[in-house]
């Protein structure tokens, strides 16, 4: 958790109230009007009516700020984007802040602001807050999105990719009163993370900021300031002074090769970005790992300063806002947000590092309690501790195909892939009888991915099981006691099954096993861990292996956990490689939280666009990173 600002509320001579920040003194916005400040300082003055009104079809512009306060100039922003820009153009604003404002004093600080115009961005803005928790929170806004990095701005730019932005808006507190804003550091960073031309706009008209800002070679142009404000700064770099980029050709169509949760979140992000996808795969869409009835989608936590770079927490947090706007925006209900309980077994850990590991998160993550829903081993529940994961619950793997397929630049068609050839700038993939083609292509088969590319990797395939039965004839009590899913060795949960209330639990875990009949021994094995862990409920149930319906599938596991998402042949960075062929596999049984923004990252990386996150976990995900390198034992 990182520390949320200190408000002190103030009123203003029209009776609006005004949020002052006690840690450094200085008020968020101007008592002169604070919309009318943010568009004369920061949109007037990078001259971003006329640049956001000029873009191209599909063109994206980014905005980088430092301090992101109320969100004040975020939604000044968004509101002139709406009036100006192209509908398929796409806006990037990326903002720090180390101090986030509370939820409450958000709610309060934008009630100012609130109109029919604003409304539906401070809903979505306060709907999607993210936890105060360090590091980059992505949250959409149609075509605009919102990159929140929290923590230190210096560490967060450290963190991101070179020549990425169209304009910057400096809107730390006065130079004076937060002088961590105003550092060579920070300037150094503005010019490495600077396009071309790019603008910049900020209140202030230190003299000490005119010289960093020619010092990393901008030209700076003093003019009119805001209200009161006698002089403020504008700049822009020149050309010849920023690292040259040479951008990369748009693609206008793609092929995706498996339609599972990693080809569907890919076709998602490809999508929304206007390019027309074939999906295709060579039976259908969830045929293979991803298509279970129900998936849990929960949580796998670390220790607190590790969660940024931690690529289970930082996509859970990602993907539990794209699940929930899913919901609002479909007929059905994709995603239940049931919570989940969870034991945390002790492995390595200490029973005391377990707690301390759930306490260091906020209780909206994750929360102790001390109810005994386990056995009557009490020696067994004193090694546990139980933990509520109220964000988590169950994914209907099947409406969220259907969602997803729906969009109309994403055709499915069956096709079994066997060779992909590249002539000119157009990839081609091949079976007996057909081809298809596009401008890029992107492999995401699974365990099966490798087979498409000598230069991927060859992972661990592992076998899963999943287990349910009918429970429609058992007691209402039993029924609300198994209502929110349950992790332990394993996994329970109950769902609605075509109308019938069902029982699922998993799943079993068999290596290097590609056979997919359902055998009763992994029934058998999914019924032992229920016994273990579950005792009294497993006596309450008493299942006979008989009754248990299951289905097979296998998983793609790396030596590292991660999977491959970026260029194939590419170097650390996704920067060169074979220029347009990409992969996004290996997630193992972590699918539905992975894919949301391993398909986001690739988007990014291929559009050139900021990513959701730091170059750290980046390389974490890289298909040539070093681990593997070195082909794993396919016998053990």
């Amino acid at each position: 958790m990182i520390q949320t600002a200190n408000i002190t509320w103030q009123t203003d001579s029209l009776g609006n109230i005004t949020p002052t920040s006690e840690q450094f003194d200085d008020i968020y916005f101007s008592k002169a009007g604070g919309f009318d400040e943010t568009n004369h300082v920061f949109l007037q003055g990078n001259d971003l009516p006329h640049r956001f009104a000029n873009l191209g079809e599909h063109e994206h512009f980014v905005i980088m700020e430092t301090g992101f306060g109320t969100g004040l100039n975020f939604l000044a922003t968004c509101l002139l984007w709406q009036q100006t820009a192209p509908p398929s153009a796409r806006l990037y604003f990326v903002s720090t802040e180390k101090y986030p404002l509370s939820h409450a004093d958000l709610t309060t600080a934008l009630a100012v602001w609130q109109d029919e115009q604003t409304a539906p961005f401070i809903k979505d803005l306060l709907d999607n807050y993210p936890l105060a928790l360090t590091g980059c929170h992505r949250l959409h806004f149609g075509n605009i999105t919102l990159d929140l990095w929290l923590g230190d701005a210096l560490d967060s730019f450290c963190k991101m990719g070179d020549g990425l932005v169209d304009a910057w808006f400096l809107d730390g507190f006065a130079p004076t009163k937060n002088s961590e804003l105003w550092s060579d550091e920070i300037f150094n960073q503005i010019k490495r993370l600077s396009r071309p031309n790019t603008t910049l706009a900020t209140f202030t008209s230190s003299g000490a900021v005119r010289r960093a800002l020619t010092a990393i070679g901008m030209t700076v142009q003093k003019i009119k300031g805001f209200g009161r404000k006698r002089e403020m700064i504008t700049a822009t770099f020149d050309s010849k002074t920023t690292p040259k980029t040479t951008p990369k050709p748009t693609p206008k169509t793609a092929i995706i090769i498996g339609a599972g949760v990693s080809g569907l979140f890919t076709a998602h992000a490809l999508a929304s970005r206007g390019v027309e996808v074939t999906l295709i795969d060579k039976t259908a869409p969830l045929s293979g790992a991803s298509g279970n009835p129900k998936a849990l989608f929960a949580p796998k936590l670390t220790q607190l300063s590790d969660a940024p770079n931690h690529l289970p927490t930082v996509s859970f947090l990602y993907a539990e806002r794209i699940y929930k706007a899913f919901n609002q925006s479909s007929n059905d209900e994709i995603f239940s947000q049931t919570g989940a309980i969870d034991f945390l077994l002790p492995t390595q850990k200490s029973h005391e590092k377990l707690a301390h590991l759930a306490n260091s998160y906020p209780d909206e993550l994750i929360g102790i309690f001390n109810k005994n829903l386990n056995s009557r081993n009490a020696d067994f529940n004193k090694q546990l501790i139980n933990t509520h994961t109220p964000k988590a619950g169950l994914i209907d793997t099947h409406k969220l195909a259907d969602f997803i397929l729906a969009n109309p630049l994403i055709q499915f068609k069956q096709f079994h892939a066997k060779h992909i050839t590249k002539d000119n700038n157009t990839w081609t993939i091949k079976n007996d009888d057909r081809e298809l083609s596009a401008d890029i292509m992107v492999i995401c088969a699974g365990f099966e991915s490798y087979l498409l590319s000598d230069e991927l990797f060859n992972p661990r395939k592992i076998r899963g099981q999943v287990s349910w039965l009918d429970i429609r004839h058992m007691s209402d009590k039993l029924k609300a006691k198994l209502a929110t899913p349950i992790k332990y060795d394993g996994y329970c949960a109950t769902f609605d099954k075509d109308g019938t209330p069902t029982f699922l639990m998993g799943a079993s875990f068999v290596r290097n096993d590609t056979d997919m009949a359902v055998r009763d021994d992994e029934h058998e094995f999914n019924l032992d861990k229920l016994r273990q862990s579950l005792p009294c409920l497993a006596d309450e149930l008493n299942i006979n292996i008989k009754d248990l319906h299951g289905r097979a599938s296998i998983r793609a596991q790396t030596p590292d956990y991660h999977p491959l998402v970026g260029e194939i042949g590419g170097q650390v960075g996704g920067k060169m490689g074979n220029h347009g062929l990409y992969t996004v596999y290996g997630m193992g049984s972590k699918g539905f939280s992975f894919a949301p923004i391993c398909g986001e990252i690739l988007a990014g990386l291929i559009f050139d666009e900021p990513l959701p996150v730091s170059h750290i976990l980046l390389d974490k995900l890289n298909p040539n990173r070093p681990r593997l390198q070195t082909p794993i034992d396919q016998n053990r």
